[in-house]
């Protein structure tokens, strides 16, 4: 049997220093390791993503926890959203919308609940914030902060005349978004920017060593990019691209009127190895040994250009082996 209720470390840890199976875990037992019997606490950042609206919306989904609070609890809560981009600058989302939640709706037994503050993003603050993001990714740090507005009088309940507070034995401190899914999650929703995503699998049938260096170059490629090295981004797609412009379909006979399906279909990809040697031409210059191609600035926009047409090309040359 499983349990779906979260425990913290710490407390998992004094589960085991005392023989207690984290799998039979029962609400009794889970409230009687906690540091007190009234307990609230935030232990994980959830989903991340845009709302669309008059003034859109960012919203962050907090997991929280509570127990051992008699019916009616409640809290008002603030949140507080800060912004990191990769290179160490940061966007300061000040607090979020406050909002109101109810803690217990019975018998006080641990209960998970999902905690959904907003912050309102004017147009210039989305073009700030993307500034700042570079196109890479966000580390996104919250603080919560509530307020009780009842259940101050259950037993074990730390401290009853201090109604403002921090939730203990836990809070989430950040989470890592990554580029793609700040676009998808919430520039998308925002009608700022698209995602496209492509998954590029190895023939099903004759699979060769060639294939599997495009499939491994393209993946270089893309870590380079996520961790902002665009040279070497480039530098890797170009590697996946002189293998692409190499791959050639069946033979095709000479005479178009004479050509099968087959045949037919090889002549119209053959024609992409003119789009691959164009790209093989504009990636070697990102690693070229010219010096006046030295001082060339490549920034994000040509890493994605690299990765993806060569990530196209391989989509399709890799279906048709």
């Amino acid at each position: 049997m499983k349990t779906s209720i979260y425990l913290p470390d710490e407390m998992a840890a004094l589960a085991r220093e005392r023989g207690i199976s984290l799998s039979e875990l029962t609400q009794n037992a889970l409230r009687g390791l906690m540091p007190s019997s009234a307990f609230f606490s935030v232990p994980a950042i959830g989903e991340v993503r845009g709302v669309p609206g008059v003034e859109p919306a960012l919203q962050v989904i907090l997991q929280a926890v509570t127990g051992g609070l008699p019916d009616g609890a409640s809290a008002m809560f603030l949140v507080h959203g800060q912004l990191q981009a990769d290179g160490g600058r940061i966007v300061d989302l000040g607090m979020s919308e406050p909002f109101f939640e109810q803690l217990s709706y019975g018998p006080s037994e641990t209960r998970k609940l999902q905690l959904q503050p907003r912050w309102r993003i004017s147009a210039t603050a989305v073009e700030r914030i993307e500034q700042v993001r570079a196109g890479g990714n966000f580390t996104l740090h919250v603080g919560v902060r509530y307020g009780l507005m009842g259940g101050t009088t259950a037993p074990g309940w730390e401290e009853p005349h201090r109604p403002v507070r921090v939730p203990f034995p836990a809070q989430p401190t950040q989470v890592i978004i990554k580029a793609h899914d700040w676009v998808r999650d919430v520039l998308e929703p925002w009608q700022r920017a698209t995602a496209v995503s492509l998954v590029i699998p190895l023939p099903q049938q004759g699979a060769t060593d060639d294939h599997r260096a495009v499939i491994a170059r393209l993946a270089d490629a893309r870590r380079e990019l996520d961790s902002g090295n665009w040279k070497a981004s480039i530098a890797a797609s170009r590697e996946a691209t002189e293998l692409l412009r190499q791959m050639r379909p069946t033979p095709v006979g000479p005479r178009a009127q004479l050509r099968d399906l087959h045949e037919r279909e090889g002549a119209i990809l053959d024609r992409l190895k003119d789009l691959a040697q164009a790209m093989f031409d504009y990636d070697s210059a990102a690693s070229h040994a010219d010096p006046h191609l030295r001082h060339i600035t490549w920034n994000r926009e040509n890493a994605v250009l690299a990765l993806g047409t060569a990530a196209s090309l391989a989509q399709v040359i890799l279906a048709h082996p």
